[in-house]
């Protein structure tokens, strides 16, 4: 017995199937059936609040059980309404659910995270929950931490060399951890095979699924559309058709055709094996570039750029499947990968939950789509992944929280740490090393399904934009990432305060600080930080931007979902929000 469904969230209807085969072997009829498809498309979801991009990508970065809560209350209000004026007034209705509606019949979550409801079937009411934000390629009930301590163990107690390595999937060198050769074969449209012998078929199907969310990210796209959670050698004929599939089996001998698979993942002994016979990465302009070009000019010192030559050359060399260099500076660790995985593995030990574990590799695949749009800036001239329209307009400096909407004055205008865009370094020697580490994952990703997928999406994301002119994860990264003297510093928080003004405007803002570029060689540091580096802004010596900032986090704190984010704010930033607050009105706040 089967659901066909086009929910992603399947899994909910586990308890109904179980259910069902139980009144099918009593009562093995068509009316069985028909009740069971009645009861499933009779589930009420009118309740359930419908989010924006911005809207669930703060909510799935978020732990907060009550974010979002106020779309509840309003739909559960309106329902209240319309059934009271069914009735005739509210007057019908007692005191108490008149000055309460939200406790009617229609009760509030206890975490906004899953939508609650309530399946009748068989005179049996089933309790189901949905999740709220769906990500893109989430299929099912799967667990990422399964997927990464199974390949992770066996590879911390007794490490195996790759043989033979890949430039796109041993981008560190032939000890690359198997969950980065996984998730970079996914990126590259590889063939994938997950291997579980002697085991149940639902585990393969769970570890194939699982590694569509790894590399998804909850961003990319088109990984499902080819993923078989299940087949065998019947099936074999049809699958070789697949380009780049990921495919679950349970047959040995599916083992043994090298010819059939780039790489398969063996479930059972928690080992990866890379194909002898896998189509070598072709030779690619972007790889060549960093050949020819070993370090971006730049004024730094001989010295320095000694250095900066020795950390390409080895960035490159790990990237094309050689040994990076085991220290713990940038050339030992040049794509950031290990130092990635130690991070992951840590959380898991830690048991920060199956939601954080998701958050790091969104925030991994975030990182990397960025990496990808400065790589062909460099490189090839212009970025696919880059929509910028340079009839738009800014405000222009110097900027105030009274300063018309971001289409008012000419972008000529404007100073270039305003203009800029795409992933922030904090110099050019990093920049290079770390675009000529990821050059052939990159150069492999960019032929991909999920790649053109991603471009189309970004024209979408890109017309419901609210601030377009501006690159505002460019402009907090800049303030997170870099030491900025007080002009420059200042030209950044007047532009964000400025562009930033509307409920959608704080809804992207604050998706942007939740998606910050986190780097895990610089540990937890950028990560989680909130409101902090915005917040900084209060201590600035020029009180135009200390009362910009201090609107702008006035405007966030009355914001449904900034709020959160404001509570999370530290008391020191808060006691300085009051002050500058109290000048302002006061009209006592003077220079610095």
């Amino acid at each position: 017995m089967a659901i066909c469904t086009r929910h992603s969230f399947l899994h909910i209807y586990k308890p109904l199937l179980l259910l069902a085969l139980e009144q099918y072997f009593a009562h093995p009829q068509v009316e069985t059936l028909a009740n069971l498809y009645n009861a499933v498309n009779g589930m009420d979801l009118s309740l359930m609040p419908r989010l924006n991009f911005y809207e669930q990508f703060i909510l799935q970065a978020s732990g907060a059980k009550d974010l979002f809560i106020e779309k509840f209350e309003a739909i559960i209000a309106q329902r209240v309404a319309e059934n009271g004026s069914e009735s005739g007034s509210q007057g019908s209705m007692s005191p108490a659910l008149q000055q309460h509606p939200s406790r009617s019949r229609f009760g509030l979550p206890r975490d906004t995270h899953e939508f609650e409801s309530v399946v009748h079937y068989a005179h049996v009411p089933v309790p189901i929950k949905i999740p709220v934000a769906l990500s893109a390629e989430t299929v099912g009930d799967f667990s990422l931490i399964k997927l990464i301590t199974t390949f992770s163990t066996p590879h911390s107690t007794s490490p195996v060399p790759f043989t033979p390595t890949h430039p796109h999937l041993t981008t560190s060198g032939p000890n690359t951890h198997p969950i980065i050769v996984l998730l970079n074969a996914l990126l590259t449209q590889k063939r994938v095979i997950f291997l579980g012998h002697n085991l149940p078929s639902s585990e393969v199907a769970e570890a194939v699924l699982a590694a569509c969310a790894l590399a998804s990210g909850g961003m990319l796209q088109g990984f499902t559309r080819h993923a078989f959670p299940y087949t065998d050698l019947t099936k074999i004929d049809d699958l070789l058709k697949v380009p780049g599939f990921i495919a679950g089996v349970t047959n040995p001998a599916f083992g043994h055709k090298t010819e059939w698979w780039d790489v398969l993942c063996d479930i059972s002994t928690g080992r990866m094996r890379i194909s002898n016979k896998i189509e070598t990465g072709p030779s690619t302009e972007g790889v060549t570039y960093f050949q020819q070009n070993p370090m971006a000019p730049s004024t730094m010192s001989a010295s320095a750029g000694i250095v900066a030559i020795a950390a390409v050359g080895h960035s490159l060399s790990a990237g094309l499947g050689g040994n990076a260099i085991p220290t713990g500076s940038l050339s030992g660790d040049p794509t950031g990968d290990a130092a990635f995985m130690t991070s992951i593995l840590t959380a898991i030990n830690e048991r920060h939950g199956e939601n954080a574990i998701r958050t790091k590799f969104r925030l991994w695949i975030a990182k990397f789509t960025r990496l990808a749009s400065a790589f062909e800036e460099l490189v090839y001239g212009a970025s696919a992944l880059l929509i910028h329209d340079p009839s738009l307009t800014s405000p222009k400096p110097p900027f105030s929280p009274d300063s018309p909407n971001p289409a008012s004055m000419p972008a000529n205008d404007l100073p270039p740490e305003v203009l800029g865009h795409g992933y922030v370094w904090p110099s050019n020697q990093h920049r290079h090393a770390e675009l000529a580490a990821n050059a052939t994952r990159i150069e492999g990703w960019r032929n991909t399904r999920s790649y053109y997928n991603f471009v189309q999406d970004l024209t979408t994301y890109y017309t419901h934009r609210p601030v377009k002119a501006l690159d505002l994860q460019h402009l907090h990264d800049k303030l997170a990432k870099l030491r900025l003297g007080p002009d420059v510093s200042a030209n950044i928080y007047l532009a964000i305060c400025a562009a930033v003004q509307t409920e959608q405007e704080i809804n992207q803002l604050l998706a942007t600080i939740a998606s910050g570029s986190w780097d895990a060689r610089q540990g937890s540091a950028g990560m989680g930080q909130g409101l902090f580096y915005l917040a900084l802004g209060l201590f600035h010596p020029r009180k135009g931007v200390r009362e910009a900032v201090a609107g702008l986090l006035g405007r966030i704190r009355e914001h449904e979902a900034g709020r959160h984010f404001w509570g999370a704010l530290g008391r020191f930033a808060k006691v300085a929000w009051e002050r500058v607050e109290m000048g302002v009105q006061r009209g006592e706040n003077g220079e610095v």
